[in-house]
């Protein structure tokens, strides 16, 4: 497909459908086709790709680099090819995409799994290929150069210079696009792309410090911002480590071993730019490095036993996913999670009144409820604490009521959406509401990131235009509305037939 501008292509990164951006150079030959056959055709310059097919199923692909990496040459067309097949060289490692999904999230899967291309299908036919090349073909900013630099990084001050990069990379893309949702998704890739290097130092260090390789398997843990995948610009640190059972007698020593890596790991994750938890909520803290049954034991403390003040505090705790390790000890505990609610149906009540009480955006207030016409402008309020936090609280209280593993707010308003659980026109509000309290906190967060005292999201709205103070206040409804609405659906659900 040819595009007419820059503009054009700026646009499909965020809008477009990764069939638009295929390329359709590709040829499909059988899996008993001979290398001689596979070099005449690759030598071809509109010919980059070969589909090799197994009873008309993809299973592998070859291309020209194919043949230069296996020491073959497709200009050389040696009779030996003739008793070659394409299977020998190609790779079965074959991962495809439907030409219906999005550009940005199958080339942020790309850049996530370090894959470099993906067969494009349409249904069960094979349309075209799709490269980390494209990348680059639809906006120079993106961060496919900087995600292979941080990849290879030998130290963590060579990372450390790699996140201020990042930082210019993210402020381009912001000035340019103003998509505020899609940063969020690139920052998530920088900094887990960093945080999975830092990892893989921090393994490295422990063996030349004779501490040898880690005792059982494990997964590093990120929760709050980090474990939505919402990060900004500003953000510390909330991770932990779950790490697989052991016997009684050797629990102490496999734990010890993991806070010896944890403290290599958060001290590097500070030295790259992500602050100490001023809340202690990281793996060095011997609550949050635990064994899968002692944070069973944790979760379950929260769900029968944490008072009001110990629930809030437990909220961040509800958003973990991996960010490096065992994806199946934190499915493991999500399940578990899942199934102790179910029987214990009293803590999502609790929990969500606990919710309403944490913070309720201000549109309540008479200045933010006065029309127009009187010229009155909101006070300052905090966009963090009465508009993302609430948001994503009243999210997350829905995922967790419909046992959805998914941490991402947006993801988790799809599946509730998907699910039947929320009318389409509050879910299409509420994502209008996202996107514009996030492009806000985005201005002022990268206003303030050179200023000294910058530890407040205070937005001031006599800062803002008209249109933008309308905005505003829409979106700030719509999020006290959804709040309303999460608290119905839960308590509802919570209340025993009995009692009703």
């Amino acid at each position: 497909m040819e595009l007419k501008s820059a503009y054009e292509k700026q646009l499909l990164a965020f809008t477009g459908q990764v069939g638009d951006l295929a390329h359709r150079e590709i040829k499909t030959v059988d899996f008993n086709c001979s290398l001689s056959q596979a070099a005449k055709l690759l030598i071809k310059p509109t010919i980059n790709y070969l589909v090799v097919l197994r009873g008309n199923i993809p299973v592998g692909i070859v291309t020209k680099q194919h043949f230069s990496s296996s020491k073959l040459n497709t200009n050389e067309l040696y009779t030996d090819y003739d008793y070659e097949f394409v299977s020998k060289i190609m790779d079965t490692d074959l991962i495809s995409v439907q030409k219906n999904k999005p550009v940005f999230d199958t080339l942020m899967f790309m850049l996530k799994h370090n894959i470099n291309s993906l067969l494009v299908m349409d249904g069960v036919k094979s349309i075209g290929i799709i490269t980390q090349q494209d990348w680059l073909s639809v906006q120079v900013n993106y961060p496919t150069q900087l995600i292979k630099k941080i990849r290879e990084a030998e130290s963590i001050l060579e990372l450390s210079k790699l996140r201020k990069e990042s930082k210019k990379v993210i402020w381009n893309t912001f000035e340019e696009e103003e998509n505020a949702v899609s940063l969020t998704y690139i920052i998530t890739v920088v900094n887990d792309a960093i945080g999975k290097r830092i990892q893989q130092l921090a393994l490295l260090e422990m063996e030349a410090k004779g501490r040898g390789v880690p005792p059982v398997k494990f997964a590093w843990i990120g929760m709050g911002s980090e474990g939505r995948k919402a990060q900004t610009i500003r953000t510390d640190q909330d991770n932990g480590i779950i790490f697989e059972d052991v016997a009684v007698g050797k629990y102490k020593k496999v734990k010890n071993w993991f806070l010896a890596y944890a403290e290599i790991v958060v001290k590097g994750l500070n030295e790259c730019g992500f602050p100490l938890c001023v809340g202690n909520i990281m793996a060095t803290n011997p609550d949050l490095c635990n064994s899968l049954s002692k944070w069973k034991e944790h979760f379950e403390f929260i769900i029968t036993k944490a008072d009001a003040k110990q629930l809030l505090e437990a909220s961040i705790y509800f958003d973990f996913r991996c960010i490096y390790g065992e994806d199946k000890l934190t499915n493991e505990l999500w399940d578990y999670l899942f199934k102790r609610m179910k029987v214990h149906n009293f803590f999502m009540r609790h929990f969500s009144e606990n919710l309403l009480e944490a913070s309720r955006p201000p549109v309540r207030k008479w200045q933010w409820r006065m029309p127009s016409i009187f010229k009155i402008i909101p006070p300052p309020f905090d966009i963090k604490r009465e508009g993302t936090a609430p948001l994503d609280a009243a999210i997350r209280l829905l995922a967790l009521h419909n046992e959805i593993k998914e941490t991402n707010t947006l993801k988790r308003l799809q599946r509730i959406l998907e699910k039947g659980n929320m009318p389409k026109a509050m879910a299409d509000s509420v994502h209008v509401a996202f996107d514009f309290i996030l492009k806000l906190r985005f201005k002022l967060e990268f206003t303030m990131e050179n200023e000294v005292n910058s530890s407040d999201h205070a937005v001031d709205p006599k800062d803002l235009s008209p249109i933008e103070l309308r905005k505003l206040k829409e979106a700030l409804k719509t999020i006290y509305e959804l709040q309303d609405y999460a608290f119905k659906e839960v308590t509802e659900m919570s209340i025993p037939w009995s009692m009703k």
